[in-house]
């Protein structure tokens, strides 16, 4: 069994890799998808977030509203590390719980795919830590166009993030994708094969 750590800035195609590593067998903890848990309506981290950035970040059903509670943060970087410190144990503590039910189920290959994975310190739990990298102009296209946001809000988005060269110092492989093409998929297959 293998813990996989797989990081990357917005737009870098992480979730690709991902959905890669899934086809081939492996368990996938989605950092992402257990932020959207955490925000839940009445939970813990909803309340204490509603708390400090009030009601304009909701949306009409009482639901936190990402796109404009993402605007907010990523244009401040003090109420970005305010939503990090909410937000991060309580991540944390779900994703080792998924790891944990992942090595029951006698999973060969866990896949942790976080954004955040060095920044919460995560990548000590993982055997390898895989960084995806695209070039900055690549990023930005794929951000507006995923996220239909302005190109302003996805360089603010962007400028936020931990850069590259910090992250590769963590990175135990580096998967280059400023292209879209065939390759990418053959390349992660060989990595997945040599794991």
């Amino acid at each position: 069994m293998m813990i996989i750590g797989l990081t990357g800035n917005s737009g870098s195609g992480k979730s690709y890799v991902a959905d890669i590593f899934l086809e081939n067998g492996a368990y996938i903890v989605d950092a992402d998808k257990t932020a959207h848990q955490i925000l839940e309506k009445n939970s813990i981290t909803y309340n204490e977030i509603l708390e400090f950035f009030g009601d304009e970040i909701l949306d009409t059903s009482g639901n936190i509203n990402r796109k404009v509670l993402g605007k907010i943060v990523f244009n401040d970087k003090r109420k970005l590390k305010k939503l990090n410190e909410m937000t991060h144990k309580h991540i944390t503590d779900i994703i080792m719980h998924k790891i944990e039910n992942a090595k029951q189920q006698s999973y060969k290959l866990i896949v942790i795919d976080a954004p955040l994975l060095i920044e919460t310190d995560l990548h000590k739990v993982c055997d390898k830590v895989i960084v995806v990298y695209a070039d900055e102009n690549v990023r930005l296209e794929r951000i507006t166009e995923r996220d239909g946001i302005a190109e302003i809000e996805a360089f603010n988005r962007i400028k936020n993030q931990t850069p590259f060269e910090k992250l590769k110092k963590y990175a135990d492989i580096v998967i280059f994708n400023s292209k879209n093409d065939n390759s990418l998929k053959h390349e992660v297959e060989d990595i997945i094969k040599e794991f």
